[in-house]
């Protein structure tokens, strides 16, 4: 009896909650014919026609609920194309809550059910419990007009269930157009990003295989510089454009944003300028030897913040020879550093032998055993110095080109000075002076008029 009591006084604190919480929802629904219905079933439990009766007004009540639910959850006429993505996020939060909302009634509802079907067992089902001091704690006046209330619930309950798989299709959809729009600016990018690549594609192109072709020295390299400068600036202002028109505001948010950027990150944004200077200017690329600074290698990587070189000893703390280090620089030095390039022009540099042979030596002759020498051994240098010039040359300004290996001749205190001076691999000026200096020996010691001064 105590546990009855303890049930029936839960219900008289939750169920009054409950209905308050729809009770909005029931007041819109007339069940007085249902309660009639229902009350007529009871005395005549085997009528057919009283079936029917229930049924086409429960069909009734059925379409006032989705009435009144399509109503809730109607999509807003600016809604039915939406193509901002700020107004998309309003939408997800519009669904979103509804979804929450439907959720919520629907637990309320099957609350609400749970307590009316307990009433029901309690008091019109149990013949102990059917009257007594209890039964003032029931919410409904009748058997029918609990059964009518069961009803209702239980239609708002099967309505909401088919509701909701709809309304969650709806947000589904809804979260992927806005992925759909996320990838799409980003699409946009990678569009533009393009665009550019291919303007980059063929002003080098342009420059490589047709401003080259401009035999006047002076006006090809004026051209080539005015042609890629203006490829670039109206790049530049196309950017520009484009970013204004979809963003007018942006100049403010330029302001603003990029002088904390360049103040935060302007060792980065040196480097990434530097790294651009590189490329563009073709300032060196893999291989090539070069001096930047105090520092002298060949590269063998350029990064988007780094250079990487191979050191090479210099004199006279070191030999022209590869230590085996490997220097990482900053891009961002080139724009502080000078920077000396050996491959720029050719792969081959100068190399020079000096010696002297006595007064009394036949100096024509040694003249004409050097000229020999140096005309079998680097010959093939001085050609391919030549092309290598001319095909790496021709957007610069330089007015003259590679000579073939030349033999200077001069008056010493200790008797006929003779100079070599000839082309060379970068790199392998040690290897090819040997050679050069072991035949003018062997030369010079097979002659008896030729003797070196000492």
């Amino acid at each position: 009896m105590k546990k009855i009591i303890t049930t029936i006084g839960l219900f008289v604190v939750i169920l009054p909650q409950s209905v308050f919480a729809q009770g909005g929802e029931v007041k819109k629904i007339d069940d007085t014919k249902l309660i009639s219905l229902y009350a007529l079933q009871q005395k005549n439990p085997d009528d057919d026609f009283l079936r029917s009766r229930i049924k086409e007004e429960r069909e009734s009540i059925r379409n006032a609920i989705e009435v009144e639910l399509n109503a809730l959850v109607a999509v807003p006429a600016d809604e039915e194309t939406i193509d901002d993505s700020g107004e998309l996020s309003k939408a997800l939060d519009r669904q979103r809550n509804i979804i929450a909302s439907l959720q919520e009634r629907l637990r309320e509802r099957r609350i609400d059910l749970d307590l009316l079907n307990a009433e029901e067992e309690k008091f019109y089902l149990n013949a102990e419990t059917s009257s007594g001091a209890i039964a003032e704690f029931k919410t409904t006046i009748s058997h029918p007009h609990l059964l009518a209330r069961q009803a209702i619930l239980e239609e708002r309950i099967s309505m909401l269930q088919v509701l909701l798989p709809h309304q969650t299709d709806r947000l589904d959809r809804l979260n992927y157009e806005q992925t759909r729009q996320q990838f799409g600016a980003l699409m946009d990018f990678g569009y533009y990003i393009l665009i550019l690549l291919i303007i980059w594609f063929c002003e080098k192109m342009v420059r490589r295989f047709l401003l080259t072709k401009i035999t006047n020295q002076s006006v090809r390299y004026s051209v080539i510089k005015f042609f890629t400068g203006g490829i670039y600036i109206l790049t530049g202002l196309w950017i520009f454009g484009v970013i204004y028109a979809k963003n007018p505001n942006i100049l403010a948010s330029f302001a603003i944003v990029g002088a904390g950027i360049a103040i935060a990150l302007q060792d980065i944004i040196k480097d990434i300028v530097g790294w651009f200077v590189i490329h563009q200017s073709a300032l060196f690329s893999q291989g090539d030897r070069i001096s930047l600074g105090d520092q002298t290698g060949e590269v063998i990587d350029i990064g988007l913040l780094h250079t990487k070189i191979l050191e090479i000893g210099m004199p006279p703390d070191g030999v022209l020879e590869q230590t085996g280090k490997v220097l990482s620089i900053p891009n961002g030095q080139i724009l502080i550093a000078s920077v000396n390039n050996y491959n720029m022009t050719s792969d081959f540099v100068k190399a020079e032998m000096k010696f002297a042979i006595t007064f009394e030596s036949d100096h024509r002759r040694a003249e004409e055993i050097l000229r020999e020498i140096l005309n079998e051994e680097t010959a093939e240098f001085a050609n391919r110095d030549r092309l290598q010039h001319q095909m790496r040359t021709k957007t610069m300004y330089i007015p003259y080109e590679p000579s073939d290996a030349h033999v200077f001749k001069d008056i010493a205190a200790d008797g006929v000075e003779f100079a070599l001076r000839f082309a060379v691999p970068i790199g392998s000026r040690r290897g090819v002076v040997t050679k050069i200096a072991d035949r003018i020996l062997e030369a010079f010691n097979s002659e008896d008029g030729i003797d070196l001064a000492y």
